[in-house]
């Protein structure tokens, strides 16, 4: 018997994003691997539906040969059964495996979104290793305490592994079973363990199942939330969260609410620690880890300093300023956007980051 789909997707293909909204379309996904993801779970559904259909066609073959058995107890009988079951099994081992990749596909459909430079993981939609490791240990009850996303799925990556070798040992006493039927050496319990295990070996395989669905969802999960936090460019699903605010420069502009600053992304919490953003200078010390830049907002005027009442658009975009007086290419990307050769723009920058203890303070610049 063959465990077909046991070697789990163990990554998920990732495609680096350009450097920047204005790179040219050209350049897009030159050196990475763009996933079409629609297109792969449309192919995998119509192969899903194909082989369901085949196996629905087997099951009512199986049917009819059990109604044989029960009439006839002719011994032929219980070896197309056996047979039929093989041959179900292993289709169902490949119809689970689809099953799996299509699990895995719709997660990164969920937590990634396809931009004109490839398609970008969502770091800050799925949910906490936390949540999902206090979410699995209701269901296993390890005795250990030091569990984490990794450990779970070893945990069911080896309860998979452990389970089949009770399948191989099941078969193999089953074959032992049925030389003597064919030697015609058996006798009533003989037939009966037959069938007996033939029942526990489809028990064996559900399990099987259940522990390789949920090994694959938690590895999708890992990988992305991994390869989510090494990307420096993201582009975030509800919003992008500043570390800490500086009221400086620009005073006016985007109006931001007492509780959420808006930006084309959506909306997030104005600051940690603090409810109101003229709180900002009360914000707690925090030292923060994996510091880096997320997305840069630009809010276009037509006055000719920003002014909320003259709020003509808005744009991201992932490109930097290189020094401190780098401006120029917003303007210009304004202008190629329709906003007018007069107005103004507003730039916001926004940097992503884990904070851990209170020790100092990190700023993100409005200018």
């Amino acid at each position: 018997m063959l465990l077909l789909g046991i070697p789990l997707l163990s990554s998920v293909q990732t495609v680096k994003a350009g450097t920047t909204q204005t790179t040219n379309q050209a350049h897009t996904c030159q050196s990475c691997s763009c996933i079409d993801v629609n297109t792969l779970l449309d192919n995998l559904t119509a192969n899903i539906t194909n082989l369901t259909h085949t196996i629905d066609q087997k099951k009512l073959r199986l049917e009819k040969l059990y109604e044989k058995w029960n009439t006839t107890k002719n011994m032929s009988i219980l070896f197309e059964i056996v047979m039929q079951k093989d041959e179900i099994r292993l289709l169902t081992n490949e119809l689970k495996y689809l099953k799996r990749q299509k699990l895995s596909l719709q997660l990164v459909q969920n937590y990634t979104v396809q931009t004109p430079y490839g398609r970008k993981i969502l770091y800050y939609k799925p949910p906490p290793e936390s949540t999902i490791v206090q979410e699995h240990v209701k269901k296993v009850h390890p005795v250990r305490s030091d569990v984490d996303l990794a450990w779970f799925i070893a945990y069911y990556r080896q309860a998979a592994e452990l389970t089949f070798t009770e399948v191989v040992q099941t078969d193999m006493r089953m074959r032992e079973l049925l030389k003597k039927v064919e030697a015609g050496n058996y006798t009533e319990e003989t037939i009966n363990e037959i069938l007996t295990l033939l029942d526990k070996r489809e028990k064996l395989w559900r399990e099987i199942y259940k522990f390789a669905e949920e090994k694959e969802k938690l590895q999708t999960l890992k990988t992305l939330k991994e390869t989510g936090r090494k990307q420096t460019l993201i582009k975030a699903a509800t919003g992008v969260e500043p570390l800490a605010i500086k009221f400086g420069g620009i005073a006016k502009g985007c109006f931001c609410s007492y509780l959420h600053c808006y930006n084309s992304y959506g909306t997030a919490p104005p600051l940690p620690g603090v409810i109101h953003p003229l709180d900002a200078s009360e914000a707690p010390y925090m030292y923060y880890r994996e510091f880096y830049p997320v997305v840069l907002w630009v809010g276009m005027y037509t006055s000719s300093e920003p002014d909320v009442n003259h709020f003509w658009g808005d744009y991201c975009t992932y490109e930097f300023p290189s020094t401190g007086t780098d401006f120029e290419k917003y303007w210009n990307r304004a202008i190629e956007l329709g906003l007018q050769t007069f107005g103004s723009i507003q730039i916001k920058l926004f940097y992503e980051g884990a904070h851990t203890i209170q020790k100092c303070r990190a700023i993100k610049k409005a200018i």
